[in-house]
């Protein structure tokens, strides 16, 4: 039998240093499980890191004023002449969930309805430190909260102008980079929700493997050297119904199908045999609901971390590839932030959360989080090279760049169950890319339809 003129080329994976960031994610994990400790002292800490940033600001664009503005560090003490005072925001808005409100006001057993925007026209705009809470008013409030001004006649404070802590110093970038490397951020892949899902789910399987489409598409994907897996993994568990089933000693053993979490474990072991993965925790995982997310156990991936490259990860998640510093959350900080504006723009909420050095400032308010008494790690204390947030309606990106010139590319990445999209991060340039998996299946088809 006569053998072919020339034989299949053997890529090989790129492969890149991997850094999780021990310091940082120790903060991340949550060691003891207390709730009975109230929350004040999370906002205590977070108004004491942040101040000193805020200050130095302050003094920068406003020491040099013909009237020099002096800063009170007490917000009650705020007086007629100009002045800047420091602390936390708090807006008072009637749409706003309420526990309390909701359980003296409870009348059935159905849960209330929970708006789209808690913003509305009688919201009342505060801020507070150690001694108390003052109201602000002005017209900057229509676009901006945080503050220099003035007492009023009527003793709240009048704003004129806010300050931030601005972007946090930044790791310079390695001096020597590969731009042909690459690392794939992806979510919402909704695993078992939808049955017509099945086909997109294998060919991104194959595409990360590179089994799919022609050798310059297998030659893009073998530069792939890490995937990042940005929550919403698994569909919504259905429960299985069981008329014959009776409760035992008055407990009910509920169960759901297993089926989607037994698919992803399967596309977890296929992508794992070639490249190291990533798993962060999203709303619909089965982890804890309240930021950070712990990571997912890993006993539930009994298939795919058998080739010891899958990773499970918490929500935030800080990493380093190349040298390249990576933060990142599977989106629910974004789409809380937008519940209090009037438009729809997750990147310009994802970039603001850089100039506030903080990444949930919702949090605890609207936002679940766990009760820090001595830390609040979603302060951000260096500003990382890519900040990505995942389970976006579409790819957007951007550069926030600082004074001192550092520089952060903000990734919107889609949800893969809705778009069919992922995207990639170029190590080298930081550029990315978005690839539709859809797409790489019909240049496919059209080639093969060609010879």
């Amino acid at each position: 039998m006569a053998s072919s003129s020339h034989d299949a080329a053997t890529l090989e994976r790129a492969e890149s240093t991997y850094d999780d960031l021990p310091d940082v994610a120790d903060g991340l994990i949550i060691k003891t499980r207390s709730f009975h400790r109230q929350y004040a002292s999370l906002y205590f800490v977070r108004l004491l890191k942040l101040r000193p940033a805020v200050l130095q600001q302050a003094e920068l664009r406003w020491g040099n004023l013909p009237d020099k503005p002096k800063f009170v560090p007490k917000v009650l003490d705020a007086g007629m002449k100009r002045c800047y005072v420091v602390g936390t925001i708090y807006v008072d808005m009637q749409l706003k969930p309420n526990v309390l409100k909701d359980l003296t006001q409870e009348t059935s057993l159905a849960a209330p309805v929970v708006p789209r925007k808690y913003k509305g026209s009688e919201d009342k705009i505060s801020i507070e430190d150690e001694s108390g809470r003052i109201q602000l008013i002005g017209a900057v409030l229509e676009k901006e909260f945080w503050v220099t001004g003035k007492e009023s006649s009527t003793g709240a404070f009048e704003v004129q102008e806010v300050c931030y802590p601005g972007v946090a110093p930044q790791q310079p970038l390695p001096q020597s980079r590969d731009d042909s490397k690459y690392v794939a951020l992806v979510s919402g892949l909704n695993v078992g929700a939808d049955p017509a899902m099945d086909l997109k789910l294998q060919l991104l399987t194959e595409y990360l493997t590179g089994e799919l489409g022609t050798m310059d598409i297998q030659k893009s994907s073998s530069r792939i050297t890490r995937l990042i897996i940005a929550g919403n993994s698994i569909g919504t568990r259905q429960l299985i119904e069981d008329s014959q089933k009776t409760k035992k000693y008055g407990y009910d053993s509920t169960q759901y199908d297993s089926g989607p979490l037994t698919q992803f474990d399967e596309l977890l072991e296929e992508i794992c045999g070639s490249v190291p993965v990533d798993v962060m925790a999203g709303s619909k995982d089965p982890v804890n609901c309240q930021l950070p997310q712990q990571p997912i156990h890993p006993s539930l991936f009994t298939k795919g971390k058998e080739a010891g490259t899958l990773n499970s990860v918490t929500n935030p998640y800080w990493c380093k590839v190349d040298d390249i510093t990576f933060l990142g959350t599977s989106g629910q900080n974004v789409d809380d932030i937008l519940k209090y504006t009037d438009f729809d723009d997750p990147i310009v909420m994802a970039e603001r959360c850089l100039f506030w050095r903080h990444i949930a400032p919702s949090a605890p308010d609207t936002l679940w989080c766990y009760p820090f008494q001595e830390n609040d790690p979603f302060i951000v204390e260096k500003s990382p090279h890519v900040y990505f947030i995942g389970n976006q309606p579409q790819f957007e990106q951007s550069i926030i760049e600082g004074p001192e010139g550092q520089k952060t590319r903000v990734v919107m990445v889609p949800s893969f169950s809705e778009t069919g999209s992922i995207v990639l991060v170029n190590l080298g340039t930081l550029e990315c890319s978005e690839i539709c998996i859809d797409q790489q299946q019909q240049q496919q088809q059209q080639q093969q339809q060609q010879q």
